[in-house]
Protein backbone atom coordinates (compact mmCIF):
# COMPACT_ATOMS: atom_id res chain seq x y z
CA UNK A 1 0.00 0.00 0.00
CA UNK A 2 2.67 2.46 0.71
CA UNK A 3 4.63 1.36 -2.24
CA UNK A 4 1.31 2.10 -4.10
CA UNK A 5 1.01 5.68 -2.58
CA UNK A 6 4.23 6.45 -3.37
CA UNK A 7 4.01 5.59 -7.16
CA UNK A 8 0.98 8.00 -6.99
CA UNK A 9 3.18 10.33 -5.17
CA UNK A 10 5.36 10.95 -8.37
CA UNK A 11 2.49 10.54 -10.86
CA UNK A 12 1.19 13.71 -9.19
CA UNK A 13 4.21 15.73 -9.45
CA UNK A 14 4.71 14.44 -12.91
CA UNK A 15 1.63 15.81 -14.05
CA UNK A 16 1.85 19.19 -11.96
CA UNK A 17 4.58 20.05 -14.45
CA UNK A 18 2.85 18.59 -18.16
CA UNK A 19 2.36 21.68 -19.73
CA UNK A 20 2.41 22.16 -23.42
CA UNK A 21 5.53 23.19 -24.37
CA UNK A 22 7.55 22.03 -27.18
CA UNK A 23 10.92 21.57 -25.52
CA UNK A 24 11.83 18.04 -23.21
CA UNK A 25 10.48 18.72 -20.33
CA UNK A 26 12.63 17.90 -17.13
CA UNK A 27 10.91 17.67 -13.35
CA UNK A 28 11.91 20.25 -11.41
CA UNK A 29 12.94 20.44 -7.83
CA UNK A 30 10.07 22.05 -5.36
CA UNK A 31 10.33 24.61 -3.00
CA UNK A 32 8.01 25.49 -0.25
CA UNK A 33 7.52 29.21 0.73
CA UNK A 34 4.64 30.14 3.07
CA UNK A 35 3.06 26.54 2.45
CA UNK A 36 3.40 27.56 -1.15
CA UNK A 37 4.69 24.90 -3.32
CA UNK A 38 7.30 26.71 -6.52
CA UNK A 39 8.86 24.66 -8.94
CA UNK A 40 12.65 25.62 -8.78
CA UNK A 41 14.72 26.61 -12.01
CA UNK A 42 18.10 24.81 -10.58
CA UNK A 43 18.54 21.78 -8.50
CA UNK A 44 20.23 22.44 -5.33
CA UNK A 45 21.65 19.07 -4.62
CA UNK A 46 24.22 19.63 -7.07
CA UNK A 47 26.18 22.49 -5.41
CA UNK A 48 26.86 19.74 -2.90
CA UNK A 49 30.79 18.70 -3.18
CA UNK A 50 31.59 15.69 -5.45
CA UNK A 51 32.32 13.55 -2.95
CA UNK A 52 29.08 14.00 -0.86
CA UNK A 53 26.89 13.69 -3.76
CA UNK A 54 29.03 10.54 -4.97
CA UNK A 55 27.92 9.35 -1.50
CA UNK A 56 24.21 10.08 -1.63
CA UNK A 57 24.44 8.85 -5.51
CA UNK A 58 25.47 5.14 -4.49
CA UNK A 59 23.09 5.07 -1.62
CA UNK A 60 19.87 6.21 -3.73
CA UNK A 61 21.28 5.24 -6.88
CA UNK A 62 20.16 8.05 -9.15
CA UNK A 63 20.92 6.15 -12.25
CA UNK A 64 18.25 3.31 -12.03
CA UNK A 65 15.44 6.22 -11.59
CA UNK A 66 16.51 8.25 -14.84
CA UNK A 67 14.43 8.70 -17.53
CA UNK A 68 13.93 11.31 -19.79
CA UNK A 69 11.22 13.46 -18.38
CA UNK A 70 14.36 13.27 -15.15
CA UNK A 71 17.50 12.67 -16.62
CA UNK A 72 19.16 13.14 -12.84
CA UNK A 73 16.79 10.65 -11.93
CA UNK A 74 15.42 12.63 -8.31
CA UNK A 75 13.54 15.14 -7.38
CA UNK A 76 14.33 16.96 -3.84
CA UNK A 77 11.94 19.17 -1.71
CA UNK A 78 12.99 22.12 -0.05
CA UNK A 79 11.23 24.76 2.38
CA UNK A 80 11.91 28.12 3.35
CA UNK A 81 11.66 28.03 7.30
CA UNK A 82 12.53 31.30 8.77
CA UNK A 83 14.82 32.75 6.86
CA UNK A 84 16.73 29.51 6.36
CA UNK A 85 16.80 26.81 3.58
CA UNK A 86 16.15 23.24 4.87
CA UNK A 87 15.86 20.16 2.40
CA UNK A 88 12.64 17.88 3.23
CA UNK A 89 13.21 14.84 1.09
CA UNK A 90 14.74 13.43 -1.85
CA UNK A 91 12.21 11.46 -4.36
CA UNK A 92 14.13 8.63 -6.49
CA UNK A 93 10.62 7.28 -8.23
CA UNK A 94 11.18 4.29 -6.07
CA UNK A 95 10.48 5.69 -2.91
CA UNK A 96 10.27 9.17 -1.00
CA UNK A 97 12.68 9.27 1.36
CA UNK A 98 12.26 10.57 4.63
CA UNK A 99 16.25 11.48 4.52
CA UNK A 100 16.96 9.46 7.45
CA UNK A 101 21.05 8.78 7.91
CA UNK A 102 21.63 11.00 4.95
CA UNK A 103 23.23 14.47 5.11
CA UNK A 104 23.98 13.75 8.60
CA UNK A 105 26.25 16.79 8.58
CA UNK A 106 23.84 19.07 7.57
CA UNK A 107 21.62 17.95 10.39
CA UNK A 108 20.21 20.64 13.04
CA UNK A 109 19.55 19.94 16.41
CA UNK A 110 16.34 19.20 15.57
CA UNK A 111 17.68 16.26 12.63
CA UNK A 112 16.63 18.97 10.00
CA UNK A 113 18.90 19.00 6.94
CA UNK A 114 19.76 22.82 6.66
CA UNK A 115 21.14 23.19 2.94
CA UNK A 116 24.47 25.56 4.17
CA UNK A 117 26.14 24.00 0.81
CA UNK A 118 23.63 26.17 -1.35
CA UNK A 119 24.92 29.58 -2.14
CA UNK A 120 23.29 31.01 -5.10
CA UNK A 121 20.43 33.33 -6.37
CA UNK A 122 17.15 30.90 -7.21
CA UNK A 123 14.40 30.95 -9.23
CA UNK A 124 10.90 29.77 -8.82
CA UNK A 125 7.76 30.20 -10.20
CA UNK A 126 4.15 29.35 -9.86
CA UNK A 127 0.89 29.82 -12.18
CA UNK A 128 1.27 28.80 -16.11
CA UNK A 129 4.47 27.93 -17.56
CA UNK A 130 5.11 30.41 -20.17
CA UNK A 131 8.33 29.85 -21.46
CA UNK A 132 10.78 26.58 -21.39
CA UNK A 133 14.12 25.83 -22.98
CA UNK A 134 15.60 23.20 -25.01
CA UNK A 135 17.58 21.96 -22.24
CA UNK A 136 14.15 21.38 -20.14
CA UNK A 137 14.79 22.87 -16.80
CA UNK A 138 15.41 26.23 -17.64
CA UNK A 139 11.60 27.98 -17.65
CA UNK A 140 10.03 30.92 -17.00
CA UNK A 141 6.63 31.44 -15.07
CA UNK A 142 3.15 33.17 -14.58
CA UNK A 143 5.21 34.24 -10.86
CA UNK A 144 8.68 34.43 -9.88
CA UNK A 145 10.06 34.69 -6.81
CA UNK A 146 13.75 35.62 -6.99
CA UNK A 147 15.76 34.17 -3.50
CA UNK A 148 18.92 35.89 -2.96
CA UNK A 149 20.68 32.42 -0.84
CA UNK A 150 24.27 32.56 0.99
CA UNK A 151 25.54 29.52 3.01
CA UNK A 152 21.48 28.24 2.97
CA UNK A 153 20.17 31.69 4.42
CA UNK A 154 17.90 33.94 2.62
CA UNK A 155 19.27 37.20 2.91
CA UNK A 156 16.74 38.75 0.46
CA UNK A 157 14.00 37.91 -2.13
CA UNK A 158 12.00 39.55 -4.14
CA UNK A 159 8.52 38.36 -6.16
CA UNK A 160 7.77 39.66 -9.94
CA UNK A 161 4.87 38.86 -12.19
CA UNK A 162 6.06 37.68 -16.19
CA UNK A 163 3.43 37.73 -18.99
CA UNK A 164 3.39 36.36 -22.58
CA UNK A 165 2.59 38.36 -25.65
CA UNK A 166 0.33 36.32 -28.09
CA UNK A 167 -1.47 38.32 -30.75
CA UNK A 168 -3.48 36.85 -33.38
CA UNK A 169 -1.59 35.34 -36.55
CA UNK A 170 1.57 36.00 -34.26
CA UNK A 171 4.32 33.38 -35.76
CA UNK A 172 5.67 30.99 -33.07
CA UNK A 173 9.41 30.14 -32.63
CA UNK A 174 9.24 26.39 -34.08
CA UNK A 175 7.99 28.29 -37.01
CA UNK A 176 10.83 29.50 -38.66
CA UNK A 177 12.20 27.12 -40.78
CA UNK A 178 8.79 27.40 -42.59
CA UNK A 179 8.88 31.02 -42.90
CA UNK A 180 12.32 31.10 -44.25
CA UNK A 181 12.30 28.64 -46.65
CA UNK A 182 8.81 30.04 -48.06
CA UNK A 183 10.25 33.88 -48.12
CA UNK A 184 13.92 33.33 -48.30
CA UNK A 185 14.47 34.69 -52.03
CA UNK A 186 17.18 31.77 -52.96
CA UNK A 187 17.01 32.77 -56.73
CA UNK A 188 19.16 35.86 -55.37
CA UNK A 189 21.38 33.99 -53.07
CA UNK A 190 21.85 30.38 -54.62
CA UNK A 191 24.96 30.18 -52.70
CA UNK A 192 23.07 29.76 -49.10
CA UNK A 193 21.99 26.46 -49.72
CA UNK A 194 24.27 23.86 -47.86
CA UNK A 195 26.60 26.40 -47.32
CA UNK A 196 25.79 29.20 -44.72
CA UNK A 197 24.99 28.93 -41.37
CA UNK A 198 23.57 31.74 -39.66
CA UNK A 199 23.20 32.90 -35.72
CA UNK A 200 20.31 35.19 -34.68
CA UNK A 201 18.00 36.77 -31.86
CA UNK A 202 15.77 39.59 -31.15
CA UNK A 203 17.50 42.85 -30.11
CA UNK A 204 15.41 45.25 -29.69
CA UNK A 205 11.48 45.63 -28.60
CA UNK A 206 9.43 48.00 -28.57
CA UNK A 207 6.97 48.44 -25.53
CA UNK A 208 3.67 46.53 -26.57
CA UNK A 209 7.09 43.61 -27.22
CA UNK A 210 6.96 43.44 -30.57
CA UNK A 211 10.25 42.76 -32.28
CA UNK A 212 11.62 46.32 -33.92
CA UNK A 213 15.57 44.58 -35.10
CA UNK A 214 17.76 41.63 -34.62
CA UNK A 215 21.22 40.46 -34.52
CA UNK A 216 22.27 38.33 -37.20
CA UNK A 217 25.85 36.85 -37.84
CA UNK A 218 27.09 34.54 -40.31
CA UNK A 219 28.95 31.66 -38.73
CA UNK A 220 30.20 29.32 -41.67
CA UNK A 221 30.08 30.35 -45.84
CA UNK A 222 32.69 29.56 -48.70
CA UNK A 223 35.96 31.18 -48.07
CA UNK A 224 35.15 33.16 -51.47
CA UNK A 225 32.41 34.97 -49.97
CA UNK A 226 33.09 38.69 -50.48
CA UNK A 227 32.11 40.67 -47.19
CA UNK A 228 29.18 42.99 -49.34
CA UNK A 229 27.72 39.85 -50.10
CA UNK A 230 27.59 38.53 -46.68
CA UNK A 231 25.93 41.96 -45.56
CA UNK A 232 23.21 41.33 -48.41
CA UNK A 233 22.79 37.91 -47.10
CA UNK A 234 22.28 39.10 -43.36
CA UNK A 235 19.62 42.02 -44.93
CA UNK A 236 17.57 39.26 -46.69
CA UNK A 237 17.21 36.90 -43.56
CA UNK A 238 16.45 40.20 -41.59
CA UNK A 239 13.84 40.99 -43.99
CA UNK A 240 12.55 37.56 -44.03
CA UNK A 241 12.24 37.77 -39.90
CA UNK A 242 10.72 41.20 -39.90
CA UNK A 243 7.71 39.45 -42.13
CA UNK A 244 6.73 37.86 -38.53
CA UNK A 245 5.30 39.94 -35.75
CA UNK A 246 6.82 36.53 -33.65
CA UNK A 247 5.62 35.73 -30.08
CA UNK A 248 7.39 36.98 -27.29
CA UNK A 249 6.83 37.31 -23.65
CA UNK A 250 8.11 39.37 -20.47
CA UNK A 251 9.97 38.40 -17.93
CA UNK A 252 10.73 40.70 -14.42
CA UNK A 253 10.02 43.33 -16.66
CA UNK A 254 12.36 42.97 -19.89
CA UNK A 255 10.88 41.43 -23.10
CA UNK A 256 12.53 37.93 -24.92
CA UNK A 257 12.07 36.26 -28.13
CA UNK A 258 10.61 32.79 -27.59
CA UNK A 259 14.09 31.41 -26.37
CA UNK A 260 16.32 34.17 -24.17
CA UNK A 261 19.15 31.97 -26.35
CA UNK A 262 20.71 32.47 -29.68
CA UNK A 263 18.94 30.37 -32.74
CA UNK A 264 20.38 29.01 -35.65
CA UNK A 265 20.16 28.15 -38.92
CA UNK A 266 21.96 25.75 -41.39
CA UNK A 267 21.25 25.50 -45.19
CA UNK A 268 20.04 23.38 -46.25
CA UNK A 269 17.35 24.21 -42.91
CA UNK A 270 18.14 22.55 -39.73
CA UNK A 271 16.95 24.50 -36.78
CA UNK A 272 19.08 24.75 -33.43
Amino acid sequence: MKRIANILSVLALLVAFSHNVSATRQARDIIIIDKVEHRLNKVPLYQLDSVTYDALDKKLDFSKSSFSGCWRGHISTFEVKGNKLYLNSINTFKEHTDLNGLLDQYKDRKGRVFASWVSDTLICGTGDLLQIESDGLFAVYEQETELVVEAGVVVSSRTYTNRIRNTPGSAHFENIRYQMSKEFRYDKFPEVKGRVTIRFNASEFNDEGKITDWDITILRCPESLPENRKKEIIEEVTRVLCLYDFQTFMRDGTWYWRTTRNAQLNWPLIFK
